[in-house]
């Protein structure tokens, strides 16, 4: 019992001490000590990094929220979701992306919101994207009603974010846009579906290379002949 209590206080120390570590001017002290943070510790270290996203200086939050996503920990989405306000552009960035790495299906709803704001700065935006791919299929059934309603060019993006995430669940839903008016939505059906790459969406696809855009159908002729080869 002992040394399991000495082992522990041990490891709390040194948690603590990589937490100081990351106020070091040396930055290559202070990203070791977020990948030592992120890599040896993690629920173990929640608590601590909690705190430190709470620290004045800009640089220690986004480190702490960089190993605080990595937890994997459900305690620490609040911290996250609330530092994807925070004054820092690189601490916004971080915690958005980290709410994908943490895998907490309530970061859903708050990605797509991030992703759908028309002033945000163009780099969260894509981000948030990144976030709902990471979450994966969990996130697909919100992403389909968007994909319904949404104006043009959120409904493009939504388009990208599920041929990213796969799964067959989306190519009938993204196939409709194969039809759509606009050109941009065309080209975002094409390359979703060209993502997913089954033989099904090359051949929703095909038709495509028939239609009156020469930009839709350059795109569509490019990702046939893509899958066409990758589905041999």
């Amino acid at each position: 019992m002992v040394f399991v209590m000495n082992t522990k206080a041990s490891a709390l120390k040194r948690i603590q001490q990589h937490i100081e570590a990351l106020n070091s001017p040396d930055q290559k002290l202070a990203l070791r000590a977020e990948g030592y943070l992120m890599r040896y510790y993690g629920s173990r270290a929640l608590e601590p990094l909690i705190t430190a996203c709470d620290h004045p200086n800009y640089e220690v939050r986004f480190r702490a929220v960089w190993a605080l996503a990595h937890t994997h920990d459900p305690r620490a989405y609040e911290t996250l979701l609330h530092l994807t306000s925070d004054p820092a552009p690189e601490v916004r960035y971080d915690a958005t992306l980290g709410l994908g790495i943490l895998g907490d299906a309530r970061a859903i709803e708050p990605l797509i919101e991030l992703m759908s704001i028309p002033d945000l700065e163009p780099s969260l935006e894509g981000v948030a994207a990144n976030g709902l791919v990471r979450l994966g299929q969990q996130a697909a059934p919100a992403l389909l009603l968007l994909l319904q309603s949404a104006v043009p060019s959120l409904r493009a993006t939504v388009a990208y974010v599920l041929g990213d995430i796969g799964g067959i669940s989306a190519v009938e839903s993204l196939s409709r846009l194969l039809i759509e008016e606009d050109e941009d939505l065309q080209i975002a059906g094409i390359e979703a579906l060209a993502s997913i790459g089954t033989a099904e969406c090359l051949a929703l696809i095909q038709p495509s290379l028939n239609d009156v855009s020469e930009r839709v159908r350059e795109n569509a002729a490019y990702w046939c002949k893509d899958l066409s080869a990758a589905c041999v």
